[in-house]
Formats: structure tokens, C-alpha cells, sequence
């Protein structure tokens, strides 16, 4: 259900947090009510949202959009909602290469934003913002109707905003938003004069737009934290443990400090990091630092180290993915996660059962911006400059390093190349702080590709066996139970819980010392892998064609209540929608040549549904080609349907390469698949041909688009392989089996 938009009162001294005259421009700070959001979440605050708006007195307006931007389009989208609900004229607006991040202490004591949510994650931006940025451009557009209403002597309701003027429609007269920018700022604004507009009056939202900084995107401008330069900064490599929880056994430092231009060598003993509110202590590596003049010679400062390490783990991979398999296929007591209905008695009366396990690896991130972060750490204030999803932890954590004041802390957000989760962790944070806290001056740490997949907190392995039972054709039971390397499943929040009566997932507990964190949609690939998969199955298994199937097993189509921190309720005929629309757009029922399928797949996640179609080919020596793709979203309210073609591209491509190729290999408690020539990645040629995308309108506000897209990938490909050879594919990585 969607929440009513509701007035709140802002008096002139809460709405206008800042406000100035400068040249008779308009620079403005519009603090909005508290609300649930991700912000709450992970720092247990929950604060105002304030967005920056600079009017000009040439009629141009600067915006300023705080949320920290990895490549979800919120350095375009927050700005169209707030220009849109302004009555801007979109061809004036520019949007400035500023993040900021405004810190303070909440009443609890706990660092939090100022002004609002400035994390990205969880595919919440948007929604977490919504009502806020629009409320917050109507009450500016009030702010400048009342100055000119003031000027002309008339009564402001009988004025018109549009394209950046207020209009006079009796008088045939105009000002600009400049003209009056600078009076407007002292205006009493009252709850009740505020008007969200009607969506048929919305001129910028719902219509492509183009990535505000695409040019310098493309023209490679500095944009990232690692194009930064800072005045008289160490270059800093650090030569990492290699193993888990290894330590510093000997290394040689005089011959690093023999190579020109390196400074210093320090050591950074491994630490025990817990940041995440109820979540799992990560460990961060041992290591020795070389500090130089140029990143040149710290690299080679690096090799000259000749490092040894003692007291490593022997975690190895494939030895785990073996005792997950024997844990589900055993009769082992596992902890009970969701247990609905009498699923004994459903799969002892059924008519058909299946059994089956499906197994996924270890996913690294290899964001393709290696991690970075200048720290300049004084004796009483600090300086960092990084791209990181949760900025105000690094706040925080240089109080808990050097024991400065949080709020003395200038954080500079800079655009992230890839984020998926690992940047919102703080190890590289760590790294930069300590080393700049020790030498007392400024610092820049830079990974190498090794560094990163080495030291990765990778998506969780996990192997899942599922039994769904079928009586009279339809779904009567299903029971789900999983090893993994960390993590859980939200088993009840997801489908098939819900939609089936007799539901079971059971969860066993785990023991692995491999790190494991955030990965783009956490935990949905691998459930849709399996769900999905199954789903296909029981359509073959009984005869039935695969969408025919799945659209009768959600009926009768309706809303279900669940308990997901990212969405309230779950609706089976929203996900049917998309369904139909993927299958449409590929035309579902055309016969395809001999050797070529169709596999369909779909998965509801951050309050999104998506699904989509896969056309691939396998030849008689098992070549596998992937042909074309289609995919539908129901994501409420598209903002910018541009945008959301292009996460569907993305996300699901994303998507296909995790289930092809991303398998991380540990020994040892070592990666031994470090770099792009041993943990492969999807070419060009291996993706989709194309991928054609409908966005699904029905009617509900904004949900997030950056990871729903993923999930169904792995069982889309999966399902079309069968349907091209009659080969069931149940364990990614996918090209294992296949020649690509």
C-alpha cells in the first residue's frame, strides 16, 4: 500500500535552515520531517532530508543532490524530482559534482546525517526520498508564487509556475525564478499552501533524461575518489596478508626502504571490525604499508618487502561447498527460519514430488574502480576523501582511530566506479586513517585488482535443496533448506512463501572463516536460482507450459502482508504482470528453431518485481550462446524511464556474468583467483544481442531498480539451456558445463 502524501507543518524557522543573498541569488537548505529510512537502519537515526538549491539571478538553477552516487542515476534522479515539483525549466539546471555530507549527533549520541539520508544501498534512495524531495520543490515553488503574488498585489492561488517564471495568466505579465529568488528566501510558507502536484502535471519526471555528468563520464574528467589528488600526500600500497587471519611473520624493510622515494614502512595488525548493527564481525587483514613519493615507488617498495606470514587458516572452498552438501541432503537438525502449514502431510498425500539441489559459489565484487581513500588526519580535525555508500561510518571511524570529534570530520564524497555493497564496508577506510593518524600527515591508499579480489567480502556460497510437492497439479508444499558460507535467506519474505500454504526453509548454521558481506541484491540471485529453477521443473514435470504454470501457481492474484525491512507487502498479481509482459515482448509461444529455447524467470525484491526472458542456443558439442533478452519491471512511478531501461541492461547482464564465470576460488585460506585472467568475466560477444525492456506502470510510487533486475538472471539461463537441449543446468558456475 502506498503511504498518503500528508502535510507537515514547517514554520519559517525549521524550514529555512540556511538561507543568503549573494548577488541576489537564492542559496537555500530545506530540512523536511523525520523518516523511516535506510539511515535508520544502520546507524539507528532517523533525520531530515535536505536538499541545496542555488537560484541565480540569470534564471539558472544549481542543484545538489547529497546521496552518494556508485551508478544509480541518483545524481540525475533526485534533482528531477525536486525540479520538477518546482516548475523548473530542466535546460537551466545544472547539478554540482558535490556530495555533501553534514554530520551531528542524534539523542542517542550516535553519529548521523544533518540533513537526511545520504547512504546508497538497498536500492532506497529513491523510495526512502520520495515525498520528501517533491514536498520540498512545492514549497519552494510556494516560496517564489508568494513573492510575486506580493509584487503584483494579487492573491497567489490565481498564479501560475512554469518553466522557472511565475505567470500572471489575467495580467499577461512575468518574473523569473532569478528576479524573485532573493526576496522569496524570507517568505512565510504555511503546511496547508503546499501542493504536491498530480502526476498528469509532472513535466520532467516520467520522460528520459540523460546522466547529468555522462560528458565527463565519457571524456574521463576526474569524477572518482581515485582521480583525486591532495597536496603533499604519500602514495601507500600495502602488502596484505595473503591468507585469512594470517599474521606478519618477517619482511624486509631496509630493502624497501632502499628504493627511492619510499617514506616509511608501518605495520597494520589484523583487526576485528564489527560495524553493521547485528550483523557479523568482519576481519581485516595484517599488513605492511610502504608510504612513498609516487604510487611507482610504493609498488616497488611493495615487492621489496619479500613478506612471510604465519598461523593462517585452511578454509578451502570446495571443501566447504562438499559439507553443504551433505548438510541438506543429511537428516541433520537445522534451525527452522519458516515453518507454515502441515508440509508432512502435504508431500505424504502428494502426487508428485521433487527433489533437488541447487549449489552456487563464492561471487567477488571486482568493482571496477579499485578501492582508494585519502585520510588527512590533524590534531584536532580530519579531512577524507573517498567513494563509500555509508559516509557518516567514516566519520565515526576515524573518532574510534584517532579520537577525534566525528563532527570535526570533513567528509568528501566522491562519485564511486562500482560499489554492490563492498563499499560500504571500511577496511580501505581504515587503512588510510591509521596510516595518516601514525605519520601525522596526509595519505593516499591505493589497491591494485589483486588487492581487491584478494581481500574481498564475497557473496556467500550456499547450496539449497528444495522438495516441492504437487497435488492435482498445483503446488502443495515446498521445503527449502540451505547451507551457506555466511548470511541467511529472508525465506519468509519472498516467493514462493505466501503463495504456498505448506512452506517450510530451514537453515543450517555456519562455520566458514571465508569473509562474506553485501553483494549487489545479497542473497536474491541465489533464491531465485533455486526457486525459479524448481518452478521450471514442476511446469516440465507435470506437462504444463513454464509461464502458463507460473501464472495459474500465483492465483488468485492478491496482496500479502510481509516483514521485510525494504517493503511492507508482496503482491502475486503485480509479479504476474511482469511475467506476462517479458513473455510477450519475446513472443513467448513462436516455435524456435531445433537447439535454440526460451527460459523465464522473475523475483520480487525491494518492493520491485522483475522478470525476464532468455533466448539462447546449445549446439550438439554443448556451445552455448546467449541470443536475446527481455525483461519487465514494475518499480511503481518510473522518474526516468531512461534510467530504469539501462539497470534493467545492467542488472541483469550483471546477472548473467555472476552465473557464468563469477566463482571465487579459496585454498588454504587463500583467493587463488585474483585477477580478471583467472576469475573470468563476460565479454561483449557473450551478452545478449539485446535486450528490450517494458516498464510495467501500476500506478504505485517509487521502488528501487539497481538489484531486482539481477536475480532472475542465473534461472533465466538456466531454464532456457533446458529448453534448448534438454539439459537442466543446477549448479553455477554455468560455463562449467558448457563451452562458451
Amino acid at each position: 500500500m502506498r503511504p498518503p502524501a500528508t502535510a507537515t507543518h514547517l514554520d519559517r524557522r525549521s524550514f529555512l535552515k540556511a538561507s543568503l543573498s549573494a548577488a541576489g541569488a537564492l542559496l537555500i537548505s530545506i530540512p523536511l520531517p523525520p523518516r523511516s529510512s535506510l539511515a535508520a537502519r544502520t546507524a539507528g537515526a532517523s533525520s531530515a532530508w535536505c536538499v541545496y538549491l542555488t537560484l541565480h539571478p540569470d534564471n539558472t538553477a544549481e542543484l545538489m543532490s547529497p546521496v552518494m552516487e556508485m551508478g544509480q542515476f541518483m545524481r540525475t534522479t533526485g534533482p528531477m524530482i525536486l525540479a520538477d515539483e518546482m516548475d523548473l525549466d530542466w535546460s537551466r539546471v545544472t547539478v554540482t559534482k558535490d556530495e555533501p555530507v553534514r554530520m551531528i549527533r542524534n539523542d542517542t549520541g550516535e553519529v548521523a546525517y544533518e540533513f537526511g539520508q545520504s547512504s546508497a544501498g538497498g536500492s532506497q534512495t529513491v523510495r526512502n526520498n520520495w515525498d520528501y524531495m517533491r514536498r520540498a520543490g512545492a514549497t519552494v515553488r510556494r516560496m517564489l508564487l508568494e513573492e510575486a503574488a506580493a509584487r503584483w498585489q494579487v492573491p497567489a492561488d490565481t498564479l501560475i509556475a512554469r518553466d522557472s517564471f511565475v505567470i500572471d495568466p489575467n495580467g499577461d505579465r512575468r518574473l523569473s525564478y532569478g528576479e524573485l529568488a532573493a526576496k522569496a528566501a524570507s517568505r512565510q510558507v504555511q503546511p496547508e499552501q503546499i501542493e504536491l502536484k498530480q502526476r498528469a502535471d509532472y513535466r520532467i519526471m516520467g520522460k528520459d533524461a540523460g546522466v547529468v555528468d555522462i560528458r565527463d563520464i565519457v571524456m574521463g574528467r576526474p569524477l572518482f575518489a581515485i582521480d583525486e589528488d591532495y597536496p603533499n600526500a604519500l602514495q601507500a600500497v600495502i602488502e596484505r596478508a595473503p591468507a585469512l587471519h594470517a599474521e606478519i611473520a618477517s619482511y624486509n624493510k631496509d630493502a624497501a626502504l632502499a628504493i627511492p622515494g619510499v617514506r616509511h614502512i608501518i605495520e597494520l595488525p589484523r583487526k576485528v571490525e564489527d560495524h553493521w548493527p547485528g550483523g557479523d564481525a568482519q576481519v581485516l587483514a595484517a599488513g605492511i604499508a610502504v608510504l612513498a613519493d609516487s604510487l611507482w615507488a610504493a609498488m616497488q617498495g611493495r615487492k621489496a618487502l619479500q613478506a612471510q606470514w604465519k598461523n593462517a587458516t585452511t578454509d578451502d572452498s570446495t571443501q566447504q561447498i562438499q559439507e553443504f552438501h551433505r548438510l541438506v541432503a543429511g537428516n541433520g537438525v537445522a534451525n527452522k527460519l519458516v515453518d507454515d502449514g502441515d508440509v508432512d502431510a502435504a508431500f505424504a498425500t502428494a502426487d508428485l514430488v521433487l527433489d533437488h539441489t541447487y549449489e552456487k559459489p563464492l561471487f567477488a565484487h571486482a568493482c571496477m574502480e579499485p578501492h582508494n581513500c585519502i585520510a588527512d588526519v590533524r590534531s584536532d580535525s580530519a579531512t577524507v576523501i573517498a567513494g563509500h555508500q555509508v559516509p557518516h561510518w567514516i566519520a565515526r571511524e576515524v573518532e574510534l582511530i584517532a579520537g577525534i570529534d566525528a563532527l570535526k570530520v570533513k567528509v568528501i564524497g566522491k562519485r564511486m566506479g562500482g560499489g554492490f555493497g563492498r563499499r560500504s564496508e571500511l577496511d580501505f577506510i581504515r587503512e588510510a586513517v591509521t596510516l595518516s593518524h601514525r605519520i601525522k600527515g596526509p595519505v593516499k591508499v591505493t589497491w591494485t585488482r589483486e588487492d581487491e579480489i584478494q581481500r574481498d567480502f564475497f557473496d556467500a556460497a550456499a547450496v539449497m535443496r528444495v522438495r516441492a510437492a504437487i497435488k492435482d497439479k498445483r503446488i502443495v508444499g515446498w521445503q527449502h533448506r540451505q547451507a551457506q558460507t555466511r548470511g541467511r535467506p529472508e525465506a519468509s519474505d519472498y516467493f514462493p512463501a505466501k503463495v504456498v500454504s505448506n512452506y517450510r526453509v530451514e537453515q543450517f548454521a555456519a562455520t566458514s572463516n571465508i569473509p562474506c558481506g553485501p553483494w549487489r541484491a545479497p542473497t536474491q540471485l541465489q533464491w531465485a536460482f533455486a526457486t525459479e529453477s524448481m518452478l521450471d521443473e514442476l511446469a516440465h514435470a507435470t506437462g504444463q507450459d513454464p509461464l502458463a504454470f507460473r501464472l495459474q501457481w500465483l492465483q488468485p492474484y492478491r496482496e500479502y502482508e510481509i516483514k521485510n525491512w525494504a517493503a511492507k507487502s508482496i503482491h502475486s498479481g503485480r509479479m504476474a504482470k511482469c511475467y506476462e509482459a517479458a513473455a510477450r515482448l519475446a513472443d513467448w509461444k513462436r516455435p524456435r528453431p531445433k537447439g535454440t529455447g526460451l527460459g523465464i524467470a522473475g523475483h520480487f525484491t525491494f518492493g520491485t518485481y522483475a522478470a525476464c526472458v532468455l533466448e539462447v542456443s546449445v549446439g550438439d558439442t554443448d556451445e552455448l550462446k546467449i541470443l536475446r533478452a527481455w525483461g519487465a519491471i514494475d518499480c511503481g512511478f518510473a522518474i526516468n524511464p531512461n534510467h530504469i531501461r539501462s539497470q534493467m541492461e545492467g542488472g541483469f547482464v550483471d546477472g548473467l556474468n555472476a552465473a557464468l564465470f563469477n566463482d571465487v576460488q579459496v585454498s588454504a585460506g587463500r583467493v587463488v583467483n585474483d585477477n580478471f585472467n583467472t576469475l573470468r568475466w563476460m565479454r561483449l560477444r557473450e551478452a545478449p544481442m539485446s535486450i528490450e525492456v517494458e516498464i510495467v506502470d501500476s500506478g504505485y510510487d517509487p521502488t528501487g531498480v539497481g538489484e531486482p533486475p539481477l536475480a532472475p538472471a542465473g534461472a533465466a539461463l538456466a531454464n532456457a539451456i533446458f529448453a534448448a537441449c534438454g539439459k537442466r543446468v543446477r549448479r553455477m558456475p554455468i560455463a562449467a558445463s558448457f563451452k562458451i
